[in-house]
């Protein structure tokens, strides 16, 4: 048996003994404050003190560590990012409950209510507490989500009970954050949006196809405005040709079609296909001056509602 076991075997393992241990740390608090001829009691806050000081280091510590991983392996895009950010803060409330057990252990009386608790099987009663408040469901969708990783940090979702779009920023023990194109925060619990629906525009694969419609008018040359159209899409370098091999010699490399017979209007639709959504959403406002200096260049109108007024 090594030196590591034996260290093992004399760890506490039970509540009596982690009693044991800090109260011998207390007794050595205390020999130190009988040297100065102080009271007890001022050795028990002073043991209070340092352990919530060290709690407090611990956490700092913790924290930095951990965003610093995050930092890195976010930059490298790894998706495992997920699991250390959920891992941080059950790191964090495993060191905050230590330290409240070790600081209610040292209270005189206190201990043995804590000890009475936990063998009575109180604890369970404090869990069916916790989860009527719906803490415990949001605990419990953060699992979830990690486990079967619907989203993770760093995804482009749209939370569509709410209708509010953005990216994954963060996802904790109670919430996940998401942060909009505007550059603001969404809280919402864990246990709501894992019941939500979620549009994730980088599950299995990142690339994006939207919507670009133009309406022009009934005079106007039809064929010629897709033409220039599926050009301008061409000519954008956010622009991507999702043809396979089969396909290219067969169909164009953009899709263009008339989709609607409006009142006033022949409304054109590209499908624009882009390798994620940031993408995307820049290829549709570049085209939205493209088409519109083009269009004006080569005598294509524009369509707009407008009234005939007769006497």
């Amino acid at each position: 048996m090594n030196r590591w076991t034996q260290a093992l075997e004399k760890m506490p393992v039970s509540a009596e003994n982690a009693e044991e241990v800090t109260n011998d740390a207390i007794e050595g608090v205390q020999s130190v404050t009988s040297l100065l001829h102080l009271p007890d009691w001022v050795g028990r806050v002073l043991f209070i003190v340092l352990v919530i000081a060290v709690m407090l280091l611990l956490v700092r510590l913790v924290n930095r560590a951990f965003r610093r991983t995050i930092a890195a392996m976010a930059a490298a895009g790894n998706s495992s990012v997920t699991l250390i950010s959920f891992a941080r803060y059950v790191a964090l409330f495993a060191i905050y409950f230590a330290g409240c057990v070790i600081v209610i252990s040292s209270i005189p009386g206190a201990g043995d209510s804590l000890n009475a608790l936990l063998a009575s099987g109180g604890i369970l009663a404090v869990i069916v507490g916790f989860a009527a408040q719906d803490a415990l469901s949001n605990v419990a969708g953060g699992v979830m989500i990690l486990i079967f990783k619907p989203f993770v940090i760093g995804d482009f979702v749209r939370y569509v009970d709410a209708g509010v779009s953005g990216t994954i920023e963060e996802i904790s023990l109670r919430h996940t954050a998401i942060r909009t194109p505007e550059n603001k925060r969404l809280i919402i619990p864990n246990g709501k949006i894992n019941q939500g629906v979620i549009e994730n525009a980088n599950y299995t694969d990142t690339r994006v196809c939207e919507f670009f419609n133009v309406g022009i008018t009934y005079e106007s040359d039809l064929e010629r405005a897709i033409a220039i159209l599926r050009a301008e899409v061409m000519k954008q370098p956010l622009h991507l040709d999702v043809r396979d091999p089969v396909t290219q010699a067969e169909d164009p490399e953009v899709q263009v079609e008339v989709v609607e017979l409006a009142d006033s209007a022949v409304v054109l639709r590209a499908w624009l296909w882009s390798k994620d959504i940031s993408s995307a959403f820049k290829l549709k406002f570049l085209l939205n001056k493209a088409v519109k200096l083009r269009f004006d260049a080569e005598g294509i109108e524009f369509a707009y509602p407008h009234l005939t007024i007769t006497k």
